[in-house]
This record gives C-alpha cells, sequence and structure tokens, in this order.
C-alpha cells in the first residue's frame, strides 16, 4: 500500500505501463487509492454521477432494457398460469360443491322418509302392543270364565249348585264378552 507521501508524489499524467514500468508510476485506477485532499474531495453525487457514466454505456442500457423487458414479460406469463391455476382449480371447487349439495338433498329426502317410516312403525307397534293387551285380558277373563264353569274333575268350579251344560257356558261368555 502507498503511503500519502508517494500518493502525493505521483505522476497522474503519465501512462501507466501493466507489464513492468518503473515501480513508481502506479496508475490511480489500479491501485485503489484516491489521492484527493480533503479541499479536492468530490462530492458524493460527483461521484455516483462518474461512477453512472463510466458503468453504463448505451451497450449496458439496452442490454439492461432488454432483461428488463424479458423479465416483464416473464412475470406476466407467471401471472397468467398462476391465474388460470386459480381458475381451475375454483371450477373444481364449484363442481365439488355442487355434487355435495345435490348428496346432501338426497340423503335429506331419504331421511325424511325414514323419519315417516319409523313414524308408522312405531304408531304400528303401539297399536300391536295395545291389541296384544285387550287380547291378554280377554283370555284372562275367558279362562277366569271357563275356570267358573267347568266341572270340578277338570278344577272348575266347586260351589254349591249344579254347574250348567256347555251351551249354558257359551251363553254366558256371550252375554259377558257384548257387555264390554
Amino acid at each position: 500500500m502507498l503511503s500519502l507521501q508517494e500518493a502525493l508524489d505521483l505522476d497522474f499524467a503519465a501512462p501507466s505501463s501493466s507489464c513492468g514500468g518503473a515501480r513508481d508510476q502506479l496508475d490511480i485506477i489500479t491501485s485503489g487509492f484516491t489521492p484527493w485532499g480533503p479541499e479536492s474531495c468530490p462530492t458524493l453525487e460527483q461521484v455516483m454521477t462518474m461512477a453512472s457514466s463510466t458503468a453504463a454505456t448505451p451497450n449496458d442500457k439496452d442490454e439492461e432494457e432488454l432483461r428488463r423487458q424479458r423479465r416483464k414479460v416473464s412475470n406476466r406469463l407467471s401471472a397468467q398460469r398462476s391465474r388460470a391455476r386459480k381458475q381451475q382449480r375454483l371450477q373444481e371447487l364449484r363442481a365439488t360443491a355442487a355434487r355435495l349439495r345435490a348428496e346432501k338433498e338426497g340423503l335429506a329426502a331419504r331421511l325424511r322418509d325414514l323419519a315417516r317410516h319409523d313414524l308408522a312403525v312405531r304408531c304400528q307397534n303401539a297399536r300391536l302392543r295395545a291389541e296384544a293387551a285387550a287380547l291378554s285380558r280377554r283370555l284372562r277373563e275367558a279362562r277366569r270364565l271357563l275356570a267358573n264353569f267347568l266341572p270340578p274333575q277338570h278344577g272348575g268350579w266347586t260351589g254349591a249348585g249344579c254347574p250348567r251344560g256347555v251351551a249354558g257356558v257359551a251363553d254366558d261368555l256371550r252375554a259377558r264378552l257384548q257387555r264390554r
């Protein structure tokens, strides 16, 4: 690295030689040292202007604009593909929703039918139970009547008097059942 004194002694107008010129004649660009003093130091704006003017040649600007245009086209195509995928997904979701709605309506109709059938079966079951209870009561009454009118050898009535014949028992049964 150069000392401050060596930097001040440099001849900036002399051409530099990259192929072994004098050691004390260094090019300011290749040495990496800027020998400006505080009073002659360029402002930041001046340095930026110099850097942009040397870096951005017309070819560089054209290449940069071309890259920017390619990037815009690429982004546009990517956004278009993304919108197409989103639209496809939305159509699939709508189709799924319609299918599920139809399935829900079918299941609701089936549930209503099953509920009606359940109610009919419950009503029929209640009616049959009531009928069974009534028949059970009638059977108990018939057994009791038969037990009262059967001769003693058959386990029937053993009270005073003679049991009546079978025709009399049938008449009594009919009379009792008609009263109900």
